[in-house]
């Protein structure tokens, strides 16, 4: 079962797609479903191969690990180094054990801990950002997510729409209004900052795309 609610548009974007973005990847797709663990959405996968394929990184920060499906993705359509972080130690080995089955655990290190916590802590500099960690955090972590990418780096963050939730197109449930508010004051600022030029688009849950100018 998916993790996703389709809408029209997304579902004719669905159509578009190949079989499959990255076919050996399948297995650990319906692992990460089965075990309830989130996973980008395949219009997303395709956006962030694209991504990849074309920024060709050289070091990858990726918030939220998963069970690994993002993180292979990046690191099979590039040179990369990535650097992911998840507060999951389950989700974590398992991450751990699909890095290695497919060659890439050499590039690959994983910190386990609190997002919040850990990057902070992070030094050096991206080519490549991706933000697919909580939702609700997102506002916080983007100051220290601008600090870390180069001019030219790009930033690509997953689930910023909110299962169209954040144009109105459905409902915020009273339980979910916090995480909305914060997520509008993520969208307003990754949208207005003078250092990055940023595109929202309706891809999946919502993707922002963005590129550090100044």
């Amino acid at each position: 079962m998916s993790y996703y609610e389709y809408g029209n548009t997304e579902k004719y974007l669905l159509s578009l797609l190949p079989r499959s973005v990255q076919p050996e990847l399948d297995e650990v797709r319906r692992e990460a479903e089965a075990l309830g663990v989130p996973v980008i959405s395949e219009t997303g996968a395709q956006l962030l191969k694209n991504v990849t394929m074309i920024t060709d990184p050289k070091r990858v920060l990726e918030i939220g690990t998963g069970t690994g499906y993002s993180g292979l993705l990046m690191l099979l359509n590039s040179r990369a180094r990535l650097y992911t972080v998840d507060f999951d130690a389950e989700a974590i080995e398992r991450a751990e054990e699909n890095f290695r089955a497919y060659g890439c655990a050499r590039r690959a290190e994983i910190f386990e801990g609190d997002a919040s916590e850990v990057i902070p802590m992070v030094e050096g500099t991206f080519d490549l950002i991706f933000l697919d960690g909580p939702k609700g955090r997102y506002y916080e972590f983007l100051p220290y997510l601008i600090r870390l990418l180069p001019v030219g780096g790009v930033l690509l963050c997953d689930n910023v729409l909110y299962s169209d939730r954040m144009s109105g197109g459905r409902p915020v449930p009273k339980s979910k209004r916090t995480i909305a508010e914060r997520l509008e004051l993520f969208i307003k600022a990754v949208t207005t900052d003078e250092r990055l030029v940023t595109s929202v688009l309706p891809v999946g849950d919502g993707m922002s795309l963005s590129v550090r100018v100044k």
